[in-house]
């Protein structure tokens, strides 16, 4: 199946977020931290970067940011090796250092940059490492609310334009929005995530969709050919139940297996290959909420990716189901 898009173009925003292999702790020291920031640093200035948030985990680190350029995968590249040169110095360490690939998802600066600043910002309040964020010293949030200078290389110049008025008050709003949401966490907004890498609205997913099938200069665009052939969520549905009633005349399997089979299978499509909310899939799918379809979804690419037999067999109907599209 399909990997998850790769969308790269000139301005978009990204929300990264990059694991230790296996879980490791590859931030373990303040040197550790120290020396990724400045990687960061001269990346930024490399590459044209615009940082508007970041946070350094102990076995993660999340960014927030935007090139110019569009050379997204020429900057993680930079981040990856340099740091990765960096532990085998000092630690001698052997293998991975990152687990497999960096996560990106493009999103829509109006209504989400903001929201998504204060998600990351908010980390180590979540690994209940600090009581308040700006106890923190490994993000971007004391420069933001005015704690800490000399971080001229993040941008945090949009938060007058989302705020207006002066700096000062920018910054006292925005700490009051973070704090906001301390006893109150807010959830990542996953329903409005499309084919696990954009989020945004309806209008701004058809808008980078149509880039693509322009053929601008998007980079590691996986599934392309998929996206472009615009596979309609009816559409979708109509040959999922079509193909597994065919199944059923031919007396293949449990009625009600197979219930359940063409349900999930409609699920994992929708996510895969169209740009679909999880409220318009859930409207197909009997009553399961918007989280409810992302939770199914997890639980089946686990399932899929556990499983040997599993996976052979889920693939050869997947791929059945989606020839009508291909053609």
């Amino acid at each position: 199946m399909a990997r998850p898009l790769r969308v790269q173009y000139e301005g978009a925003i990204y929300h990264i977020l990059s694991r230790g292999n296996k879980g490791e702790y590859i931030f373990a020291e303040d040197r550790d931290k120290e020396t990724f920031l400045e990687i960061l640093k001269r990346g930024i200035e490399k590459y044209k970067v615009e940082l508007y948030a970041y946070c350094i985990m102990g076995n993660h680190y999340h960014l927030l940011m935007s090139i110019p350029g569009g050379e997204l995968s020429g900057y993680m590249h930079f981040i990856g090796s340099s740091y990765g040169s960096y532990l085998r110095r000092q630690g001698g360490w052997i293998g991975h250092v990152f687990g497999g690939r960096y996560k990106s998802l493009c999103i829509e600066k109006e209504g989400y940059l903001l929201e998504l600043s204060r998600y990351i910002h908010l980390n180590p309040i979540r690994a209940q490492i600090v009581k308040v964020p700006e106890e923190y010293k490994w993000s971007s949030y004391r420069y933001y609310i005015g704690k800490e200078g000399g971080y001229d290389w993040i941008n945090k110049g949009w938060l007058l334009e989302e705020y207006g008025e002066t700096q000062k008050k920018a910054q006292r709003k925005y700490k009051e929005f973070v704090e906001a949401g301390i006893e109150n966490p807010p959830r990542y907004p996953v329903e409005n995530i499309v084919g696990q890498a954009m989020l945004g609205t309806k209008e701004f997913i058809k808008k980078v969709l149509k880039g693509i099938k322009k053929g601008r200069s998007f980079g590691e665009v996986t599934a392309k050919r998929i996206f472009e052939d615009k596979i309609d969520i009816d559409g979708l549905y109509s040959q999922v139940c079509t193909y597994y009633q065919r199944i059923g005349n031919k007396g293949k399997g449990n009625a009600n297996k197979q219930s359940g089979r063409k349900q999930e299978m409609f699920i994992y499509l929708a996510k895969e290959y169209t740009s679909a909310f999880n409220r318009e899939i859930s409207e197909k799918t009997g009553g399961l909420s918007s989280s409810g379809i992302s939770h199914r979804y997890r639980r089946l690419k686990r399932k899929i990716e556990g499983g040997r037999k599993f996976r052979t067999v889920w693939n050869k109907e997947a791929k059945d189901i989606m020839s009508i599209f291909k053609g």
